[in-house]
């Protein structure tokens, strides 16, 4: 599903079909049209492109996952992407990386934190926004991995039409108490706190957020 197919066209993506189940509605990437950035070895800086259309999964989810069809900027060409593949994408896009291996980076670290906090039987931790927090702000707040956060909550709510699915480095909390899920571990590798130290972040009107709150992890 990795490897992109050329389609041989410059058409616009609304026409393309992809088979009777492709959908261009129906998910929140395609209806906005998120943009996406994909790298290969012929260019190592990176393709953008725009996520098309949506495959819902099968009656087997294992066997026929869901899928989304990204279309290349340029020349058009198509490539079908898993889940994981498309939140890669759509934070190499918002956060305008210029190689693959940094969210590769991201995966290790988010894998390293996940391993860490089963063994040491961690509780997950969420910060309370108010409206004007970011996730920018609130990854500061925390000095916690930017790109990790959005990972993490890109990845908290598989439904197909959620506030979570559209989050980008600047994108306002839509509502007060709007919860954003943290890393376990904070960039210097202490774990994160569920109060921190610093002054609350604040946007023009200097509103702070609640304190993050503990949140039960799920159960491996």
């Amino acid at each position: 599903s990795m490897a992109a197919e050329s389609s041989g066209s410059h058409a616009p993506p609304a026409p393309l079909l992809g088979g009777q189940r492709w959908r261009s509605k129906g998910h929140a990437w395609v209806e906005s049209r998120h943009k996406v950035r994909r790298f290969f070895e012929t260019t190592p800086g990176g393709v953008d492109g725009l996520v098309a259309q949506y495959l819902p999964p099968g009656k087997d989810e294992d066997e026929d996952p869901e899928m989304w069809r990204v279309v290349h900027d340029g020349d058009g060409d198509e490539e079908d992407l898993d889940f994981d593949d498309v939140v890669d994408a759509l934070i190499a896009k918002d956060l305008n990386h210029k190689s693959a291996d940094e969210m590769e980076g991201v995966r290790h670290e988010e894998e390293r934190q996940e391993r860490l906090s089963r063994a040491q039987r961690l509780e997950t931790r969420s910060h309370h926004c108010s409206e004007n927090h970011t996730p920018r702000m609130v990854a500061d707040l925390y000095r916690v991995s930017l790109p990790l956060l959005l990972r993490l909550n890109l990845k908290s709510d598989r439904g197909s039409m959620t506030d979570h699915l559209l989050l980008k480095a600047g994108t306002r909390a839509s509502k007060r108490g709007f919860v954003l899920l943290l890393p376990a571990f904070r960039i210097d590798g202490a774990r994160t706190e569920a109060e921190p130290q610093q002054a609350a972040a604040r946007g023009r009107r200097g509103a702070k957020g609640r304190p993050a709150q503990p949140h039960p992890q799920a159960a491996a």
